[in-house]
């Protein structure tokens, strides 16, 4: 049996944390979730995802740093 894939999903809204946690978390997917960039970021450096999903405005930084930052 292999592990759930993980995904990050960092965005400002609550309302679009919570459907993405349902709908990925009823797939088998491992989810967490962060609603500024920043801690988006750590989150990511602790535990790297197999896959990153994030808003393009966030509040702190916006989604082309946190992509850069990313990479």
């Amino acid at each position: 049996m292999t592990a759930a894939a993980s995904i990050l999903v960092i965005d400002d809204e609550p309302q679009i944390l919570r459907a993405l946690r349902t709908i990925l978390t009823a797939k088998h997917f491992h989810v967490s979730t962060a609603s500024r960039g920043e801690e988006g970021l750590a989150l990511a450096a602790d535990q790297p995802p197999d896959l990153v999903i994030w808003d393009l405005s966030l509040p702190d930084i916006d989604g082309i740093e946190v992509c850069a930052r990313l990479r």
